[in-house]
This record gives structure tokens, C-alpha cells and sequence, in this order.
């Protein structure tokens, strides 16, 4: 059911694949030590299961080692108090102090958590002039009554861009070009829902081959989004129910019956500003004479994190309030 559910099956990708090549993100792209990379990425995975379950060796070697994930016995009836405590404490530890608590408290009849947490920072390979940016409107929810001044950064430089339909695209690499953020902005201020329905990762492929290098005008917010969710209803409206059941087949992972997901946790935070690896230049008598089209972000947009030999998308999200 969660094979179906993820979409591996529709993929026809086997289980095995699917381990290794997880396990290729978290070793090369993850926990990168590469000084040019131009970006943090931090994350933290657990398994907390309660100590009357016994799991299986191999399932516990497969979530350490192809996941990095730390599987826990615990006895939440117990010790939920210090469990949340050790827990929060490990989450600080793995994203060098980013993100300082997954949660607040565990009830003492849960039986399987499992966690994750993920911090983005990104430098950019050309960075917003700091002198340049200033508190200008952000129409939050794209409705001029709930304008709010926000930290608004501008540059004038040399992007890949393009106009499409109803909405422009601008992509702005982060140093090590290796990653960048690819921004989808509505011509309507109000436009991002209707713009989010019509997307697809196809269209999302398409919308980026068809990006040229061209000089833009661009304001864009800072921003530091903090997104923190249970994502049980998530993940049976995709399709996944019986794992949230106590006739949920968890055979691969432990030989006890009764067992059961109570609690999915997923915590992640995005920060974005102006620093960057290098002064924006725009030179020659080419392109000064190119009329610049207008990139101004002072409303909401769609924005993806994509690493770009395998053109993974590493965040995805919206700005909807400043």
C-alpha cells in the first residue's frame, strides 16, 4: 500500500532500488563536505518505536545505514518526558542548532513515530546588495488589504528567465551552481493557487529548458520559512491508510502484531537573504541596451530548490505570508 501510495509501483521502481538510491542523496548531495557547494542542507531521521515491539535486524540495518535514520526502543508510557527532551536534543545536534525542537510532547500510548527534519541555507553566486534592499509591501495572500512592509532585495543581472502564459520564471543559482531556486510568479497577485493546480513535474521540466540567459530586474523577500506538521492525514489522503491501523502490515519490519504509525513529524525550515559568493556585474554595451523585464516577488509565489545534475527537487514551497 505505501509502495502504491509513494508511486513507486506506477514508477515501477523495486524497493531495492529505491534503498540505494536514497541512500546516493543522502551521501553526495545530503551530507556533502564540498566548501564549494554553495549551500547547508541538514537533516535528521528517527524511528521511535515502543519497546514491547521487537524489530526486525534487518530492518534496523537498512534505517541506519542506507537512511542514516537513529532507531530507537523506547518505553513511552515511561519515559515520553525525556524521550522529547533526547530527541529535541539530537534534532539541535544534527542541524548544528537550526532547528531547536521537533515537538513539545509525546502521549504516552504512542507506539511508532517517525521524524524528520530538514534545514536549506543557500549562498548565492551572485549576491543582493544589502545597501539596495528596503521595506516595501508584500501583498500577503495576494490581497492588497493585507499589504505588509517586508525586507524586499534587488539586483539587476544576468538570469535564466522566461515570460510563459500567466506567469514569469527566473532561476537564481546558488554558488557551486550546483543548486539554485527555480521561482514561479503569478502576473496576478492573487494568481498562485490557480498557478499550483496547473503544475506537474513534466511542466516543471518543461518550464526550465525553455529558461534563457537574460537580464532581469529582480526584488525579491527575505524570508525564513519555518514549516512544522503531523502528516497523518497527508499521507492516508495520498492513499496510505493501514499503517495508521492496528491491521497494518509492518511484517517487513517487525514479527509483533497490534502495530501501528501513531505520529508523523516533519519539521523544515528555508532561509533566504542576500548573501552571496560574488558582486552582480552586468556589463558590455549589449546588454545595457536590452530592456530588462520586471521580476518583483512583492507577492505570493511558488518557489523549488533543485539540484541540477539530477534535477532533483530538494524543497519545494509557496510564500504566501510575510
Amino acid at each position: 500500500e505505501l509502495r502504491k501510495a509513494l508511486g513507486y509501483e506506477k514508477a515501477n521502481l523495486s524497493s531495492d532500488f529505491v534503498h540505494v538510491t536514497f541512500n546516493l542523496f543522502l551521501s553526495e548531495i545530503l551530507n556533502t563536505t564540498d566548501s564549494t557547494a554553495g549551500y547547508v542542507l541538514k537533516a535528521a531521521n528517527a524511528i521511535l518505536v515502543d519497546k514491547r515491539f521487537e524489530l526486525l535486524e534487518k530492518y534496523r540495518n537498512n534505517a541506519t545505514e542506507l537512511y542514516e535514520a537513529v532507531v530507537r526502543d523506547l518505553d513511552f508510557s515511561r519515559d515520553a518526558p525525556e524521550v522529547v527532551e533526547e530527541i529535541n536534543s539530537w534534532v539541535r545536534e544534527k542541524t548544528d542548532g537550526e532547528i531547536e525542537k521537533l515537538f513539545d510532547d509525546l502521549s504516552p500510548s504512542t507506539l511508532l513515530v517517525l521524524l524528520n527534519a530538514v534545514y536549506f541555507k543557500g549562498t548565492w553566486k551572485t549576491q543582493f546588495d544589502p545597501t539596495e534592499t528596503r521595506d516595501e509591501i508584500f501583498f500577503n495572500n495576494g490581497l492588497e488589504l493585507e499589504g505588509r512592509k517586508v525586507p524586499l532585495m534587488h539586483m539587476t543581472s544576468l538570469f535564466l528567465y522566461d515570460s510563459i502564459d500567466n506567469f514569469q520564471v527566473l532561476e537564481l543559482p546558488f554558488k557551486g551552481e550546483n543548486v539554485s531556486m527555480l521561482i514561479l510568479l503569478p502576473n496576478k497577485h492573487d494568481g498562485l493557487h490557480s498557478l499550483e493546480d496547473s503544475l506537474t513535474p513534466e511542466k516543471l521540466a518543461e518550464i526550465q529548458e525553455r529558461l534563457e540567459e537574460t537580464k532581469v530586474d529582480v526584488s525579491l523577500p527575505k524570508f525564513k520559512l519555518d514549516f512544522d506538521e503531523e502528516l497523518s492525514e497527508e499521507i492516508q489522503a495520498i492513499g496510505a491508510n493501514h499503517i495508521f491501523n492496528a491491521d497494518g502490515d509492518f511484517s517487513g519490519m517487525t514479527p509483533s502484531t497490534g502495530v501501528f504509525v501513531s505520529e508523523i513529524r516533519h519539521k523544515a525550515i528555508i532561509e533566504v537573504n542576500e548573501e552571496g559568493s560574488e558582486a552582480a556585474a552586468v556589463t558590455g554595451n549589449l546588454i545595457d541596451r536590452m530592456k530588462s523585464p520586471q521580476f518583483r516577488a512583492d507577492h505570493p509565489f511558488f518557489f523549488a530548490i533543485v539540484e541540477k545534475s539530477s534535477n532533483m527537487i530538494l524543497f519545494m514551497g509557496r510564500v504566501n505570508n510575510l
